[in-house]
């Protein structure tokens, strides 16, 4: 499904499409998509060739009605399936789905969404970029400097490991920016899969859809059904003032220098009108396709050797710093084990609750509950000093911060009637 039929298919499983013919690109549609946070909001932003559409995602049910799952359990083997057996791309003619435009990047629907924002950005920008026969595609903002340039937030991961290839070699990086996919592309460029396990095709088993064109200047492989596509490089010495910029926590990340894209070319699909995503920083959408694919990583580290019953990175948290698990705890010490597992499979998590099985861990009033029934602060947890974190994390020192473990599971060895809530009669 490209990104149209995307929000057809999502409509016709009861979700609400709101049409708005003219919106400022700066801040208006943040408070217009918060005030319409449960429905889908398809916008044309002013002075840009192109719509909008935000609150495609509106609840982790909408990402399970397009991964086609009932559940947690089995998104979570869907994505794990798809990382581990990426599809056999089908390449077809780029010529057939995209065509040149002559315009530069102001055309590009870059959004100032907070008065704290440093600039105009692209939030669901997907970088894909190409080394010795090794791709990778992730999400990365982007901020616009003027019509030929933008400047890349690119923290040190897969695209921050190619583009240093490149710059010791003396080369600026060839890079195709993604813009207007189905959302599980998204969810696949999110998914930090091992260098080498190319994004793009875990979307193609997420979707079912092997489609692929190579870009005509770099041959860098991208999907069919994107919106837009826009070559250009990283520049290998020029970097600029990127930020600040309201992140997924509600805070204000800093300005820092980052590298600077330089623009070759535009090209949009013929197929249908292309449509980008803009994703709010910090609402719900944000949260569900940043944070997803770590309960995803969480699961795969913990499902071979604890019984687990539910895994939740916290709203409140912004599906990023706090972990909620639930377990049939069979032995003591695995409630404190579990918990160093979650931090060992997300880093960047903060504080991690444990608890048992018949707490419903969706349910924060029976999290707490938990902890003030079953957890004794000089048994049941475990402080860790200067552990590597999040910079996202306010509290932390260039990442470096604390981390909790609370065990609020019952002990084994006491009656389970002492610590069993009764039932309502």
């Amino acid at each position: 499904m490209n990104i149209h039929e995307t929000i057809d298919f999502l409509k016709s499983k009861g979700r609400n499409v709101v049409y708005i013919t003219s919106v400022d690109r700066e801040l208006e549609i943040t408070r217009l998509a918060y005030e319409h946070r449960e429905d889908i909001l398809v916008f044309q932003p002013n002075d840009s060739n192109y719509k909008c559409v935000t609150n495609i995602l509106s609840s982790r049910k909408d990402l399970y009605v397009l991964m086609g799952v009932e559940g947690d359990r089995d998104a979570y083997n869907k994505l794990i399936n798809s990382m581990s057996n990426p599809v056999k791309p089908e390449f077809v003619d780029f010529n057939e789905y995209f065509v040149k435009t002559d315009h530069g990047l102001k055309n590009i629907p870059f959004i100032k969404y907070f008065k704290e924002d440093g600039g105009y950005f692209l939030t669901s920008s997907i970088i894909a970029a190409c080394i010795n026969n090794i791709c990778n595609a992730s999400i990365h903002r982007v901020m616009l400097i003027d019509d030929t340039r933008a400047v890349v937030r690119i923290v040190p991961r897969h695209l921050h490991y190619i583009h240093e290839q490149y710059r010791s070699d003396g080369r600026d990086t060839p890079v195709a920016i993604v813009l207007g996919v189905n959302p599980l592309i998204e969810l696949a460029a999110a998914s930090s899969p091992p260098l080498g396990v190319y994004e793009i095709y875990v979307a193609g088993n997420l979707t079912n859809d092997p489609r692929v064109v190579k870009t005509p200047l770099y041959g860098i492989p991208v999907p069919a059904s994107s919106s837009i596509v826009i070559e250009g490089v990283l520049s290998r010495d020029e970097v600029a003032d990127e930020g600040p910029f309201v992140d997924i926590l509600g805070l204000v990340d800093k300005r820092r220098k980052q590298p600077v894209f330089k623009l070759n070319a535009i090209y949009v699909n013929k197929r249908f009108e292309p449509l980008v995503h803009a994703i709010i920083p910090s609402f719900t959408e944000h949260i569900i396709l940043m944070g997803f694919p770590r309960e995803v990583s969480i699961y795969n580290a913990l499902i071979g050797n604890y019984d687990v019953v539910k895994i939740r990175l916290t709203q409140g948290s912004a599906g990023w710093l706090h972990a909620v698990l639930s377990i049939r705890k069979r032995r003591e010490g695995e409630g404190i084990a579990a918990g160093l597992s979650v931090i060992h499979a997300h880093p960047s998590v903060k504080h991690v609750i444990v608890v048992d099985n018949d707490i419903d861990i969706d349910n924060p009033m029976e999290v707490e509950w938990a902890i003030a029934t079953r957890f004794k602060a000089s048994e049941n947890m475990v402080v860790l000093k200067n552990m590597p974190g999040s910079t996202l994390d306010p509290r932390s020192e260039d990442g470096l911060g604390d981390k909790l473990v609370i065990d609020a599971t019952k002990p084994l060895n006491e009656p389970w009637d002492k610590y069993r809530r009764v039932n309502i009669p």
